[in-house]
């Protein structure tokens, strides 16, 4: 019977959640995981602070992490798709998206929720922005909080 330690349980618990998506509530994470280990007739190395409680307490405290990202360049065809086509690949949620050309400049905004990802804010910003500068474009992604206090009035 193999053991697991806190590592390959916090894997199979990230892996739960990046599959689960939306539906990954703590309770479900947890259920999904212990039924995994259960299957593998593994037995869990002890901890002292189980991982798959910490993920579903990620997520919890990830939920509603909202993210403004703003972009703008020259126009050209594919933009849209490669900013959209990464948050994808991150599982993030696209609340809001408002993208307007002007002759022959592109301008996009989007608000994106985190809660969904399995990738940390400061991932996903890098990720973005390369997204983004490898289509010429001019990349900002910021928290919500952190874009309303710069613009209040």
């Amino acid at each position: 019977m193999p053991n697991l330690n806190e590592e390959h349980i916090r894997q199979l618990a990230e892996e739960t959640i990046r599959q689960l998506g939306r539906q990954a509530t703590p309770d479900v994470i947890q259920k999904v995981v212990s039924e995994a280990v259960s299957r593998l007739g593994a037995q869990p190395a002890p901890v002292t602070v189980h991982p798959v409680q910490q993920a579903a307490e990620n997520v919890r405290q990830r939920k509603g992490e909202r993210v403004i990202i703003t972009a703008f360049g020259k126009n050209h065809p594919g933009i849209l798709a490669a900013i959209t086509g990464e948050l994808a690949r991150h599982q993030c949620d696209i609340l809001d998206l408002s993208q307007k050309i002007l002759q022959d400049f592109f301008t996009l905004m989007l608000l994106i929720d985190l809660s969904t990802s399995s990738s940390d804010f400061e991932t996903i910003k890098a990720r973005i922005t390369e997204t983004g500068e490898a289509q010429d474009l001019k990349v900002m992604v910021q928290h919500e909080a952190i874009f309303n206090a710069m613009h209040r009035m």
